[in-house]
C-alpha cells in the first residue's frame, strides 16, 4: 500500500489537495474518480530515508489509555458539533502531542480521505485502538450514533482506568517497603558486613548465630554472585516465556483467580468488566454473537476468556445466555442469577449493569481492606528484619565489652 500526493478539484471546482492511499497509481487516480474529483496531478509520496530520532523514539513510545480517552473526547466534543470527520481529525491532529498517536491518526485521516470508514482505517493500528474500540466505532458509523458510541468508550475507558489507579494505590507501600529492604540488603551485604567481619575476626570469642548467619550469607554472595544472578535472570526470564505461551497464560490465570483473598478481587475485576462491555456493545447495537467474542478477546483472564467462548458456542446451538453461564460455572450465581432475570424480563442491560456497579464496590472495598491489613504486616515484618540486623551487629559488640571487663 503507497501513499500518493494529490491535487484535484471538486464538482465545484475548487482545488483541493492531500495524500491518499492506494495499491498503485491508477487505484488511487480511480479512488479520487469514485469520490467526485477531477484529479491535477497525482504522484507517489516519497519517504525519507535520513534517520529521524523523533521516529526512532516513537517506535519505543506507546499510545496510552490517558491518550485515547482525551482523542475520544475531542472527537466526540467535534462530532456533535457538526463538523465533518475530516475537519475533526485535522483540528485534533493538530492539539495531539503524543508523537505515535499523532502519526497513527495521520495515516487514519489519509484512509478515510481514501474512501475508508474511520472504524476500517482504525482497525488497522490496533496498537492505538483496541477491538472494543473499533467495533464499538463501527456500530456507531452503522446506526448514526457515532457520538454515543465515542462516549460510552469514554465511560468505559475511564472505568478501566479508574481500576488499575486503584490497584497501583493499594500497592505502592508494599512495593516501596520492598525495594527498601532490598537495597538495605544490599548495602549490608557489600559494605558493612565485610568491615564488621574483619574486626570480629581479630578476636577469639564466639559470635552469637544472627551475626554467623550474616557472615556466612555474605560469603556466599561473595564467592557465588554471578551464579545467582545467573540464575535470577534466566528464571526470570524463562518465566517470562512461559508466561507467554498458552498453556502460561493459562496457568497464571488460573492460579490468580485461586489465591487466596487476593483471587477474589481478580475474579470480581473480570466479571465487572465483561458485564460492563457487555452492557456498552449491545447498547450500542452490535450482534450479542459478535459482543461475547470481542468480550472474549478483551478480558484479561484466559480462564473467563474461555468460559466466554463457550458461552458463545452453546448460544449458536440455541441455549439462553443465563443458561450458558451457568454450565461453563465460571461465573458466581449472582451473575447468573441478574442475566436469566435480565433475559425474562427484557432489561438485560440493566440487569448486568447493576453486576457492574456491584462488583464495583466490591472490589472498592476489598482493596482498602487489603490496604488495612497489608500495612500493619509488612510493618511487622520490617521490625523483624531491623530486630535481626540490629542483634546480629550488636551483640559481638556487647560481648567483646563483657569480655574486656
Amino acid at each position: 500500500m503507497g501513499s500518493f500526493k494529490y491535487r484535484v478539484r471538486d464538482q465545484w471546482g475548487r482545488p483541493l489537495s492531500g495524500v491518499i492511499e492506494a495499491p498503485s497509481l491508477e487505484a488511487a487516480g480511480e479512488r479520487l474518480w469514485q469520490l467526485g474529483y477531477f484529479p491535477i496531478s497525482l504522484k507517489e509520496e516519497k519517504k525519507e530515508s535520513t534517520p529521524d530520532l523523533g521516529h526512532i523514539w516513537e517506535r519505543f513510545q506507546r499510545v496510552k489509555l490517558t491518550d485515547l480517552i482525551f482523542f475520544t473526547q475531542q472527537l466526540s466534543t467535534l462530532y456533535k458539533a457538526g463538523l465533518p470527520l475530516l475537519s475533526g481529525l485535522e483540528s485534533i491532529l493538530e492539539q495531539t502531542e503524543n508523537r505515535k498517536l499523532k502519526t497513527i491518526l495521520e495515516k487514519v485521516k489519509r484512509q478515510v480521505e481514501g474512501g475508508s470508514t474511520l472504524s476500517e482505517a482504525m482497525a488497522r493500528h490496533p496498537q492505538a485502538f483496541p477491538l472494543v474500540y473499533v467495533n464499538m466505532v463501527r456500530a456507531g458509523e452503522t446506526s448514526g450514533m457515532l457520538g454515543e458510541a465515542l462516549d460510552r468508550f469514554i465511560s468505559l475507558a475511564e472505568r478501566e482506568l479508574s481500576t488499575k489507579q486503584k490497584i497501583k494505590e493499594a500497592t505502592r507501600y508494599p512495593k516501596i517497603i520492598i525495594l527498601a529492604l532490598s537495597v538495605a540488603f544490599v548495602v549490608l551485604m557489600t559494605l558493612i558486613i565485610p568491615r564488621f567481619a574483619q574486626i570480629f575476626a581479630q578476636f577469639n570469642t564466639p559470635l552469637p548465630w544472627p551475626t554467623r548467619l550474616l557472615i556466612l550469607s555474605h560469603e556466599f554472595f561473595q564467592n557465588n554472585w554471578y551464579l545467582i544472578l545467573a540464575a535470577g535472570v534466566g528464571l526470570l526470564l524463562g518465566l517470562n516465556q512461559y508466561l507467554r505461551t498458552t498453556n502460561g497464560r493459562a496457568f497464571w490465570d488460573s492460579l490468580k483467580i485461586r489465591l487466596p483473598f487476593l483471587g477474589s478481587i481478580f475474579l470480581k475485576v473480570a466479571l465487572a468488566r465483561f458485564a460492563f462491555i457487555f452492557v456498552m456493545l449491545n447498547r450500542s447495537g452490535v450482534p450479542i454473537l459478535q459482543t461475547l467474542e470481542i468480550a472474549a478477546a478483551t478480558i484479561d483472564n484466559y480462564e473467563i476468556s474461555q468460559a466466554i467462548e463457550e458461552i458463545r458456542r452453546k448460544i449458536k446451538t440455541g441455549k439462553n445466555l443465563a443458561l450458558a453461564m451457568k454450565e461453563t460455572k465460571k461465573f458466581t450465581p449472582l451473575v447468573v442469577q441478574m442475566v436469566s432475570i435480565g433475559e425474562s424480563s427484557g432489561t438485560l442491560d440493566g440487569m448486568l449493569m447493576r453486576v457492574s456497579e456491584y462488583y464495583d464496590r466490591e472490589i472498592d472495598n476489598a482493596i482498602k481492606k487489603m490496604s488495612t491489613l497489608i500495612e500493619p504486616v509488612l510493618t511487622l515484618g520490617l521490625g523483624v528484619v531491623v530486630l535481626f540486623l540490629a542483634l546480629a551487629v550488636f551483640l559481638p559488640w556487647w560481648n567483646m565489652a563483657s569480655l574486656f571487663r
